[in-house]
């Protein structure tokens, strides 16, 4: 057994959940497979921060290869670096120096080429890492179409293939969180983004909120409970002009790392959901719950397809809208069972891309042909992976603090330079420079124990659940405090 190190190049955020779930559930996946044996997945840093000649040199030297993804990492407005015309800021002479292979793992959907208007540096770039990669895998066929067409031999890309969204398997991954009973009762999920894309799109308040709203109450009248879902602080702007007057419930699924794993429990609970996101499609099909979306772009297009029910769109900018909704609410209701018989197959297949990809990417990296399959998380794991997702969460926001109070210039989350204000910090940065340098002592000190237990592990024979040193689980808890004790003093 030769068990390959990856590094993750990810993105943790307490504001957008699908981006929240995803990214540990592309981790989950490699770690799952086989059990743990093949593959060791948790060191992760963020794509959006400049990459250096350390860092090249770092992941040449103590990995095997980098995965990155999954999300939409190719912007099409905002978060695109400079540097590369998506969103993993490393330029492409720095990418020609990185000896280690790379995988992209269920990505989305590019912009769709245009011959007379196209980002050049994003071309270049992406040709560049196609040909770095040992696997290329986008989460819809349509995707890997609309890739194609940036590629200078599209034709010598067999990396470029099919790769769903892990979060498409969430019952699978995470038997545990999601549970596996049918939900029975008329009870149906709304969300509804608005983000300049949705307006941009025409999908304006003005115009589908009165529908939303006229929506609602027919189904009120049917007997259906319906739940309102965020996703971002933009999905809940209807819920706070009409929640109170409709009696709805509202789930602000983001603000806190510990939604992580209670927005699939959340998910679990709604047999049907009606979403305006590409993640308000997938993680609802991921727990066999069948997801109605509103016809918006082609990430979401794409999705229906993909599974093989485009009725399953409804197009927003209709004028009877609301009629035309209710109808094919009522339309799936009346078919729910078979239709998750149905959705639950499909999903199957989707498990089979996902375990032969992962054949696959390892047999590239060593060699060695092995079919395995995925072994869910136990409960202790997943309390050690939203651990890890808080503590690693909170180091990186800290981290993005002290940048700012020193230099004065915010950043977006992941790392990216934001617009540049000036923060209330900027006026004390040698003291916050003082406090956080202790803190890097504190990390270097608990990595030099983590590579301590990374060695008791592979004296094991590589089982995955190693008792940790004695204290570590301790010395790890206060950094989650560090935060409020740093930046909010």
């Amino acid at each position: 057994m030769n068990r390959q190190r990856l590094l993750h190049l990810d993105l943790k955020t307490v504001y957008s959940y699908g981006d929240q779930l995803l990214f540990e559930l592309v981790r989950q996946s490699f770690n799952a497979w086989g059990g743990g044996d093949y593959f060791e997945l948790t060191r992760t840093i963020p794509f959006r921060e400049a990459a250096t000649s350390s860092f090249v040199d770092d992941v040449n030297e103590n990995f095997d290869a980098v995965v990155i993804g999954g999300g939409g990492i190719f912007p099409r407005r905002t978060n695109a670096t400079p540097a590369s015309g998506w969103q993993w800021n490393i330029t492409t002479d720095l990418l020609k120096r990185l000896k280690k292979p790379i995988i992209v793992f269920g990505a989305g959907n590019p912009a769709q080429f245009a011959p007379e208007r196209y980002n050049r540096v994003f071309r270049e770039h992406i040709n560049q890492t196609m040909s770095q990669s040992i696997f290329f895998g986008l989460r819809s066929t349509g995707a890997v179409d609309d890739m194609r067409a940036w590629l200078d031999e599209p034709a010598s890309t067999p990396q470029l293939t099919l790769q769903p969204c892990p979060t498409t398997i969430g019952r699978v991954l995470l038997p545990r969180v999601a549970g596996d009973a049918p939900v029975p009762g008329k009870r149906i999920g709304v969300q509804v983004g608005l983000e300049v894309a949705h307006v941009d799109a025409g999908l304006e308040p003005g115009a589908i909120f009165p529908q939303l709203r006229d929506l609602i109450v027919r189904l009120q009248s049917d007997g259906w409970d319906v739940e309102f879902l965020g996703h971002k602080r933009a999905d809940m702007k209807f819920f706070r002009e009409y929640g109170a007057e409709l009696g709805l419930t509202g789930r602000a699924l983001y603000g806190s790392t510990k939604v992580l794993f209670e927005g699939i429990r959340h998910y679990a609970r709604l047999p049907i959901v009606l979403g305006a996101r590409g993640h308000s499609q997938m993680i609802p099909f991921g727990l066999n719950n069948i997801p109605l979306s509103l016809s918006t772009n082609n990430k979401i297009r794409y999705f229906a397809q993909e599974i093989g029910h485009p009725e399953f769109l409804i197009d927003p900018w209709q004028s009877d809208f609301a009629s035309a909704a209710l109808t094919q609410i009522n339309a799936v209701e009346a078919n729910r069972a078979a239709l998750r018989g149905e959705l639950a197959a499909t999903q199957r297949r989707f498990v089979d891309t996902t375990t032969s990809n992962l054949s696959t990417i390892y047999e590239r990296l060593t060699g060695d042909k092995v079919t395995a399959s995925l072994v869910p998380y136990s409960d202790r794991e997943i309390s050690l992976a939203q651990a890890d997702y808080d503590d690693d969460y909170e180091r990186r926001r800290l981290a993005e603090a002290a940048v700012a109070a020193m230099t004065g210039v915010t950043r977006d989350e992941g790392g990216a330079i934001g617009e540049g204000t000036r923060t209330a910090d900027a006026g004390r940065p040698h003291d916050f420079a003082v406090r956080f340098g202790k803190l890097e002592q504190d990390v270097g000190e608990i990595k030099r124990e983590l590579s301590t237990a990374r060695r008791a592990l592979e004296l094991t024979g590589g089982h995955r659940k190693p008792m940790l040193p004695a204290g570590l689980r301790q010395r790890l808890r206060p950094l989650r405090q560090l935060r409020d004790r740093f930046v909010g003093t």
